[in-house]
């Protein structure tokens, strides 16, 4: 009896480890705050935006359940293992589901990824294109064509870096596998960022990708906490000269 309880609750144990395997796991993204843009010196058309220097990407990316052991980074792409995300660049929102349902104008250019023995995530590279819509057009020449501008977010760990851009000119573009609706030449393949033509950009040299939530930054002071920490200091430093003093004439 005690042989099959004991089968029995290892059995239960298995199952509860597979449920929970075969449930969605959720990535934490974030990267270091800017340290380099480029800001738009005309806006002739498009969304134009510009970033600042202490935005940052972060959001998360949910996969429809464990990836597979042992991948890698320069051959596997898990696109197809991506059920949602909901980046933020600081100043555009990508969000591949809407109301349930995919959005043709995200595209998933690609996903790929080392993982450990385990499924997790180890090293990443992954490139995100927002478009206009179809048609999917591009210039190769300075256009107003708003057809052809795209917001991207790219970023990866194996050389760290994060680099995103808005209202960018596509100047080529392709077919990929991992875009909600497959549609033909969606995915932009390279991109150029001109501020006349009211494009920006923002890069930063690191960025995490993790199981866990990452800390929230350390709060700032502001300006009214700043002068109750100057009063503070200004009242003991004036208790400790006036107890000096009295000593002195003690």
């Amino acid at each position: 009896m005690k042989q099959l309880i004991g089968c029995a609750v290892a059995a239960l144990s298995l199952w509860a480890t597979q449920a929970a395997a075969a449930g969605p796991v959720v990535y934490y993204v974030q990267s270091a705050p800017y340290t380099s843009t480029i800001d738009p010196t005309a806006c002739p058309v498009g969304v134009c935006k510009t970033y600042a220097s202490g935005q940052r990407l972060s959001g998360t990316i949910t996969f429809f359940g464990s990836l597979d052991p042992d991948l890698n980074v320069q051959t596997d792409d898990v696109g197809h293992m991506i059920d949602d995300f909901q980046l933020s660049d600081g100043q555009n929102t990508y969000t591949l589901l809407n109301a349930g349902i995919p959005d043709p104008d995200m595209v998933i250019n690609f996903a790929n990824v080392s993982t450990d023995a385990n499924g997790v995530i180890t090293a990443f590279e992954f490139k995100f294109d927002k478009t206009n819509g179809a048609p999917f057009n591009v210039s190769a020449v300075p256009s107003n064509d708003v057809q052809a501008r795209v917001a991207t977010i790219y970023f990866t760990s194996v050389h760290p870096a994060v680099s995103v851009d808005n209202n960018a000119r596509c100047l080529t573009r392709h077919t990929v596998s991992n875009a909600p609706t497959n549609t033909p030449g969606a995915g932009c393949l390279q991109t150029t960022v001109t501020p006349a033509e009211g494009a920006s950009q923002a890069q930063a040299s690191a960025v995490t990708m993790s199981l866990t939530p990452p800390s929230p930054p350390a709060p700032v002071p502001t300006l009214s906490e700043w002068a109750m920490i100057l009063l503070g200091v200004l009242l003991a430093g004036g208790a400790a000269l006036n107890l000096h003093r009295r000593r002195q004439t003690a």
